[in-house]
């Protein structure tokens, strides 16, 4: 569908629910706006998350949709943010506008910052998804939630992960060399691989912003090869993220490993899919879903079916955000904003299928036990080597073919 079609088609949505349904306790619908990069240079990305959107919010209306609300359905409205700031401004206040409960998005943590000031001064809930930069939920915001783990735990956990396994390897991680989008996702990561090196014990002899609308970086990783590094990080989407493996690949990159940090590519299946010699033994600390969970499986199973395809980190954070919602609506009673911030704000959500223990928000809006899992890509498939309560499979540690 071009914008165009797509706009045209979330007016029409909002046109048949002219009606406000935010306070009445029966309301037929509850509107739930979404903002994504639906077109653009993250559409790939955008689509695995709206999937998972659309599969949660069409389970539950079919299994009755909200209880408390007299079977009341989840309607989703569109809006496309193009990766651009303004745009998600805009899109955010259109959809506030057409009487939205809640606001989901927009993945980009740049879009994000200056969207959750408009959710604020319109007293909406945003629950962000996949937006990672700390400083989200930073300024005493009351509307802001986020479910999955931010920069700091994801950093914390997969550098960590990274130098245990080095030391249980006989192969100490000594220096790290660091390759990041320069928006804001890419800059927190990097903030916090290097303020970590002095607590961990490594050296960050590299570390190297760039753009995503870079076509090559050859010149980046020879820089990198030079300084000898044990480790190689990377924080960035699909496009670029593929781009530095194959060049890192090409250039015999002599690295004990790379690790995608909260990478959009390195866990992804139809990435792993497209590039099986290429990915065999990438690392990722990323979201994930626990791989031990019944449920989860049975999820994963619906989505094959829906989608003919596997459900991807992306898609699995979308579906929790969407279990979140309902749990709180039911304890609300209400589709009011204000009442499902205040319902949002006290979640204590066991049924899910993240790899952490129950979900639940701190005063900043932060889900106190989001917990990043650390992959592996074994036989063609990405696989949870830590934390170990959730693990799979044993990690391949050091990696020979960054060396070969």
């Amino acid at each position: 569908m071009n914008r165009r079609a797509f706009l045209k088609s979330a007016g029409a949505v909002a046109a048949l629910g002219a009606v406000p349904s935010i306070g009445r306790a029966q309301a037929k619908e509850v509107k739930v706006g979404y903002i994504l990069p639906v077109t653009g240079p993250l559409a790939f990305e955008a689509q695995l998350s709206l999937n998972g959107l659309q599969l949660a919010v069409d389970e539950i209306n079919s299994a009755g949709g909200i209880k408390a609300l007299g079977g009341a359905k989840l309607t989703l409205l569109p809006g496309d943010t193009q990766n651009k700031v303004e745009l998600g401004n805009s899109e955010a206040a259109r959809l506030i506008d057409q009487g939205i409960s809640v606001l989901i998005g927009p993945f980009s943590s740049l879009v994000a910052y200056s969207v959750r000031q408009v959710a604020e001064k319109n007293k909406t809930p945003f629950m962000l998804l996949a937006a990672v930069a700390d400083n989200l939920t930073e300024g005493g915001l009351r509307y802001v939630f986020r479910v999955q783990p931010n920069g700091k735990a994801m950093s914390t956990l997969t550098m960590n992960n990274m130098l245990e396994m080095g030391k249980a390897a006989s192969t100490p991680i000594k220096r790290v060399a660091m390759m990041h989008e320069d928006g804001n996702f890419g800059t927190t990561m990097g903030n916090h691989v290097e303020a970590f090196a002095g607590k961990l014990g490594y050296a960050l002899v590299q570390r190297i912003p760039y753009s995503l609308k870079s076509p090559d970086f050859t010149a980046e990783l020879s820089k990198i090869k030079a300084s000898k590094p044990d480790l190689l990080v990377i924080s960035g989407y699909y496009g670029d993220s593929k781009i530095i493996a194959e060049t890192a690949a090409k250039l015999r990159i002599g690295v004990h490993a790379l690790v995608g940090l909260a990478n959009a590519a390195y866990s992804n299946p139809k990435f792993i899919a497209d590039n099986r010699e290429l990915t065999d033994q990438l690392f990722d600390g990323n979201y994930w879903h626990n791989p031990q969970s019944p449920r989860a499986k049975a999820v994963f199973a619906a989505y094959e079916k829906r989608f003919n395809s596997t459900l991807t980190s992306h898609g699995v954070q979308a579906y929790t955000v969407i279990g979140v919602l309902k749990d709180a609506l039911e304890r609300a009673g209400s589709a009011d904003r204000d009442k499902l911030r205040d319902a949002l704000s006290k979640t204590n959500l066991a049924d899910h299928i993240l790899p952490q223990d129950a979900i639940k928000f701190d005063d900043t809006g932060e889900n106190v036990n989001a917990t990043p899992a650390l992959l592996q890509v074994q036989n063609g498939k990405p696989v949870v080597v830590g934390p170990a309560r959730f693990a799979e499979a044993k990690p391949v540690f050091p990696v020979p073919k960054w060396h070969g």
